[in-house]
């Protein structure tokens, strides 16, 4: 296993630029928690009105009562996935209600570094050490890469579970080894304790045993090994759901408000009054809903509202589906504040490089006579975050995991046109 994380065939210069890149982000993250502190919180504590305050609120009441609540406190949730509150919590309980916050900055900080390293490693397997080391950089020149591990938010913690089940799931598909399928189970499970979009990403190796022709009797048995771990490690939270609300619930149930707010089209919710429609029967707003009661209601409006009006603007409605909802999350990064200023519009302007260099990426991809196969995989993940949002309401927040792989292709693209237009050697 060790082999796979090994540097001892890179050249000096690579093993260089590839410390002081990690060593730089790292001090940057460090500089930005302490000098900016709470003031990069997106919400605030005395109304919590943002998913990052409602976090920190839960991982409190958790700590203090062992109950994990989240909009209702302390009424049990089922509204979010687990993960961050109880790693928060459980720093809470070491460091104190605010000593807990800084802390999961700092181990926040670590994570961002190891992303870095897995990107270096994820592209030195697709293609090689040259567009590792430069994909390295790209991602270092990301602003938002210094500014979300100060977000009390899943972002850190879930781009690094899933760079990890890529890493592992090239290996999988390569050497065809049960160990590789059994970890990429491991941070399937892990990355669904804190977003459940992942959990049908198994699809993406399905199209891959298709492209490399797998034998359904090994198939068969990758599966059953995958689901397996995967279930392990959802079990605690699938037997807390079922001694609290008495039914088995396998991940959330919060695709209520997303989805309703993912109805109106570039999310102008003012033509409520104009649309025809009678609102009733869905008073979402009521005090008296359970979290879970509200939820259900929200996706019965959210399907009333679809096969109410698409019919009558159907072409717009597909419009906004597809291509509106896709652009929305591909052309905002991720970064809301602005810090060590640099503002947003500088951060817009590189992420349309890094896409166009990534599409250039795919496309000579594509072209190219001998491909590795396995780079079908990163540019299918790009497609897949994009897709499984689309249902929902969308930003560039959710597409942020993806960017990783983009970078990857953007250094790859780079690189081979360094190689085609250098200047021959006299």
């Amino acid at each position: 296993m060790i082999r796979l994380f090994s540097l001892k065939e890179e050249s000096k210069t690579i093993k260089i630029l590839l410390l002081i890149s990690c060593l730089t982000l790292f001090a940057l993250i460090l500089l930005s928690i302490f000098y900016y502190g709470n003031s990069t919180l997106l919400g605030n504590f005395y109304e919590p009105n943002n998913d990052d305050v409602k976090f920190i609120r839960s991982a409190w009441n958790l700590a203090q009562t062992g109950i994990y609540s989240y909009h209702r406190p302390p009424e049990a949730t089922v509204f979010m996935m687990p993960g961050l509150p109880f790693i928060l919590s459980f720093l809470m309980h070491i460091f104190g209600k605010f000593g807990g916050i800084t802390a999961l900055r700092l181990i926040q900080a670590v994570f961002q570094i190891l992303s870095l390293l897995l990107v270096f490693f994820i592209a030195r397997k697709l293609f090689n050490s040259k567009v590792a080391i430069i994909a390295v950089i790209l991602n270092l020149l990301c602003v938002w890469e210094i500014w979300i591990p100060n977000l009390v938010l899943t972002e850190t913690f879930f781009k690094f579970l899933v760079l990890c089940l890529m890493f592992f799931s090239l290996y999988a598909l390569e050497e065809n080894k049960l160990k590789y399928y059994a970890l990429g189970g491991l941070f399937l499970g892990l990355s669904a304790l804190f977003r459940p979009t992942i959990v049908t990403y198994p699809i993406l190796i399905l199209i891959m045993w298709i492209i490399k022709k797998v034998r359904f009797k090994d198939a068969l048995k990758y599966t059953l090994v995958v689901a397996g771990i995967f279930c392990i490690v959802m079990s605690p939270w699938w037997i807390r759901n079922y001694s609290i609300f008495h039914r088995f619930i396998p991940l959330t149930l919060s695709t209520g408000n997303p989805m309703l707010q993912g109805t109106f089209i570039s999310y102008n919710q003012k033509t409520k009054a104009t649309d025809g429609l009678d609102y009733t029967n869905y008073n979402t707003k009521d005090p008296k809903l359970t979290e879970i009661e509200k939820n259900d209601m929200e996706i019965a409006l959210s399907n009333y509202r679809i096969k109410t009006l698409f019919p009558k603007q159907p072409f717009k409605f597909i419009y906004w589906y597809t291509i509106s909802k896709g652009w929305i999350q591909v052309n905002f990064p991720f970064y809301w504040k602005e810090i060590f200023g640099i503002n947003v519009t500088k951060a817009i302007n590189y992420n349309y490089l890094l896409l166009l260099l990534g599409t250039l990426g795919a496309i000579y991809y594509f072209m190219s006579k001998n491909k590795n196969k396995l780079v079908i995989l990163p540019i299918a993940t790009i497609i897949y975050f994009v897709i499984v949002y689309l249902p929902f309401y969308t930003m560039g927040r959710y597409f942020y995991p993806a960017l990783p792989y983009v970078i990857i292709l953007a250094s790859y693209f780079i690189v081979n046109m360094f190689n085609k237009f250098r200047p021959a050697a006299k």
